[in-house]
């Protein structure tokens, strides 16, 4: 090698490159999903000055004011100087929820579990707390819940005459004193029945005295029911958004006529609905 100095050059230079490749560490494969929306900007922001409104917002941006509501859970009548509304591009902004899957998104909002992942870059599920956008959405529960009329915690749903209250009464079919746990919204049968909050789906099924019920469980230990129904549209285990269509109302179990009995509970006591509605 030593009578010929510019080859030991050249495999010298030839097997550096090696050398150095086998000491570096390996590079990691698969890691965790990050989604596009989490990492690039596909929204801007506006901050709310004294007399604006969500629809003259909506109006200037030209951003449907459903799409505002919904990625910013907003209530339309409490707008407040400074506060600070994203502004999304091409749909609504979605913060993904414990618990919450691609597939429970998608049926929220009517689209794909296909077209938000490639509107989002997904490889995967969302993690928990990630915002995400929801291309073009046919279906948006935000905007059904505050046309129902929403308060702090629940919004109604479904609208009709009370026709039993909260409270101890005289019971419509056995004609005894009874304690009746919710209120009755009387409702011809077939109307939809919304969630009341964000939840899972613990119960969706023939219930006894409640004909078919559907129980939602949601933060804080609050749970609510929706009995008589004609069919539940819904599935247990499925996570729902406010607002969202869970059944249709009907007349079974012990019913005297079509109505939605709904009640709301906290630790699986039950409490006047009228506290926490509009």
């Amino acid at each position: 090698m030593s009578e010929n100095p510019l080859l030991a050059l050249a495999l010298g230079l030839l097997f550096v490159p090696l050398l150095l490749a086998a000491l570096l560490p390996p590079s990691p494969v698969g890691g965790p999903v990050v989604p596009v929306a989490a990492t690039r900007t596909t929204w801007s922001t506006h901050t709310v000055q004294a007399g604006d409104t969500l629809s003259g917002i909506a109006q200037r941006t030209g951003i449907p004011a459903d799409y505002l509501l919904a990625s910013n859970d907003v209530d339309p009548s409490r707008l407040r100087a400074g506060q600070q509304l994203l502004l999304p591009a091409g749909g609504v902004l979605h913060t993904v929820k414990p618990g919450q899957s691609l597939g429970d998104i998608a049926q929220s909002y009517g689209v794909t579990e296909s077209a938000i992942s490639l509107a989002n870059d997904l490889r995967g599920e969302p993690g928990m707390g990630v915002r995400i956008l929801i291309p073009s959405p046919s279906v948006i529960p935000q905007a059904t819940a505050a046309a129902l009329g929403r308060g702090a915690r629940f919004a109604w749903p479904a609208r009709g005459p009370i026709s039993s209250a909260y409270g101890p009464r005289l019971h419509p079919i056995y004609r005894v004193s009874a304690f009746h746990a919710g209120i009755d919204i009387a409702i011809p049968e077939g109307t939809r029945v919304c969630a009341a909050a964000a939840g899972r789906v613990v119960t969706a099924g023939w219930e006894g005295g409640f004909g078919f019920l559907v129980v939602l469980e949601h933060e804080d230990g609050y749970s609510t029911y929706y009995g008589h129904l004609s069919q539940p549209l819904v599935v247990v285990g499925q996570f729902v958004e406010m607002g969202q269509t869970i059944a249709l109302s009907g007349n079974t179990g012990l019913s005297t006529g079509p109505h939605l009995h709904f009640e709301t509970r906290h630790d699986g006591v039950a409490l006047d609905p009228l506290l926490f509605l509009p």
